[in-house]
């Protein structure tokens, strides 16, 4: 399969999702005083889930389909407006704005379903039918349940709402053999997925940057700043191990719902670095959830390695390293101490996908 080069719209359009990513972020530090209460964690999946599902369904399209026609620039700034608008209709009281929050989705679905026929009427030697069918089936659903939701009472509404979410997420794999049949240009997906995550490392540094006072820098800025740095050099070790090569007969799910893992504890990560960097009290779940986000991190990272290219030489050292790591961090009571010994574990896990086997030379660019 002939390799597909990221265009520069697309860029462009993953640059909307830094908005996104630091909306989302404000909204849920003011949902609850504790980012780890259920409330908190419910709410901040959920809007990642929702504009993960969205940035997905059209990277996919634009994977199989985008050969830079004019209507397909046109779709995607009409798409990189409504999504937009639907970041400033987060808010964390959902019922107060969820009238106009589920409308502009429709719209953003129902512009996925037109593009979807359009062109695939245009270019019939892109895809088969089938797979056209599945994806427009999804996205219909989705609408049918959006419209449903907004004639049901509060409570109920957001739950109808977010089931349908999950629904449109999952459902594209009901249809794997399909998929199958239409395999994506890998190189290409991984690429778009790596570009939003440096998008989401990207807000980590502006929010050290936001909190250094620069007539008194203190040793935790820069702890901090080397654990963005540290976690970067491990997602790029990874990326460059693993993903950074076309095959054949991709369907690019797998990466995609791992990459949904990366970027929800990430990002949760960086919620209570920002909390620690402004000096609020952190309570005893947060500091759990802390340690356990980065458990899980560096186990999703561990698993999309080695269902892509297995790599890593060392399994039982590096499983080990993340199991102690993760052990003495929830042992330890104290943030700044969980921290260092999370560094020294990711520093000594990027040493083992350092000096492992591989078919590239790496290269940090």
């Amino acid at each position: 399969m002939k390799k597909k080069e990221v265009s520069m719209s697309e860029l462009f359009f993953d640059l909307v999702f830094v908005f996104v990513l630091s909306t989302i972020n404000q909204t849920v530090e003011h949902i609850s005083e504790d980012l780890a209460s259920l409330e908190s964690l419910g709410k901040n999946f959920t809007m990642f889930l929702i504009f993960f599902a969205i940035w997905v369904y059209r990277t996919l399209l634009v994977n199989r389909f985008f050969e830079q026609k004019w209507y397909q620039y046109l779709f995607v700034f009409i798409d990189m407006f409504l999504v937009l608008l639907l970041s400033k209709a987060t808010n964390a009281d959902f019922q107060q704005t969820f009238k106009p929050f589920v409308t502009i989705s429709i719209l953003i679905f129902l512009s996925i379903v037109i593009q979807y026929i359009l062109n695939y009427k245009l270019n019939k030697q892109a895809v088969t039918a089938q797979l056209v069918k599945v994806y427009v089936s999804g996205v219909l659903l989705m609408i049918v349940v959006s419209i449903i939701s907004l004639a049901l009472p509060d409570g109920i509404n957001f739950w109808i709402y977010f089931i349908g979410i999950v629904i449109m997420a999952i459902f594209p794999v009901l249809f794997l053999s399909v998929s199958k049949e239409n395999p994506l240009f890998f190189s290409h997906f991984s690429e778009r997925l790596s570009l939003f995550m440096i998008l989401l490392f990207g807000e980590g540094i502006v929010q050290v940057v936001n909190n250094i006072e620069i007539a008194h820098i203190n040793v935790l800025d820069v702890v901090y700043f080397v654990l963005v740095v540290s976690l970067f050099m491990i997602y790029t070790l990874h990326y460059k191990k693993s993903l950074n090569y076309e095959r054949d007969g991709a369907t690019g799910f797998a990466s995609a719902y791992l990459h949904l893992a990366l970027i929800f504890t990430l990002d949760f990560i960086f919620l209570v670095m920002n909390k620690v960097l402004a000096n609020h009290e952190i309570s005893s779940l947060e500091l759990y959830i802390y340690t356990l986000a980065f458990g899980i991190f560096l186990l999703v990272i561990y698993i999309d390695t080695q269902l892509h290219n297995s790599v890593i030489d060392k399994k039982v050292l590096f499983i080990s390293i993340i199991l102690i790591a993760t052990i003495i961090g929830l042992i330890i009571t104290n943030i700044y101490l969980v921290t260092v010994v999370e560094i020294i574990g990711i520093l000594l896990l990027c040493f083992i996908f350092y000096t492992g086997k591989s078919d590239d030379k790496i290269e940090f660019k």
